[in-house]
């Protein structure tokens, strides 16, 4: 009888701790979510701010000009392309999505410029895009 009591009470005891123990994961799950959203945030920020600044550069430099650019953009990011006068990175959030935009004043050649990894084809990740001034218009020529 006095096995079938500690047991009951082992049983009651681990209930009660994870009782506890499951909201408390919850909550942090949660607010680790909303965290990682602001630093795709950021860092999406960031490639669009520096995909713009480069086509300036290449613009201000002009004809012939040619510049390399590491573009880092986050897992959850659905589109980059620069189009009338903007460098814009795309990421999915969970209210929707969010459009990261840096105004250019360089001439873009074409209506939308979308940039993709040349080795896994995707949009996100760490990839290189070349950067070109072509009679005073500004292209992406690929990737090396």
């Amino acid at each position: 009888m006095m096995k079938g009591q500690s047991s009951l009470e082992v049983l009651v005891t681990v209930g009660i701790i994870l009782a506890f123990t499951i909201p408390v994961l919850f909550l942090l799950l949660s607010l680790t979510s909303v965290g990682y959203e602001k630093t795709a945030m950021a860092q999406a920020d960031a490639s669009a701010r520096s995909l713009a600044d480069t086509m300036n550069f290449v613009y201000a430099q002009g004809p012939g000009a040619r510049k390399m650019l590491l573009l880092n953009v986050p897992a959850s990011t659905q589109e980059v392309y620069v189009a009338n006068g903007e460098a814009v990175v795309r990421i999915k959030t969970a209210s929707g999505t969010a459009d990261s935009v840096s105004p250019t004043f360089a001439k873009i050649v074409g209506a939308k410029q979308t940039t993709r990894n040349p080795v896994t084809g995707q949009k996100t990740g760490l990839f290189v895009i070349i950067v070109e001034n072509q009679g005073g218009e500004v292209k992406f020529v690929g990737q090396p």
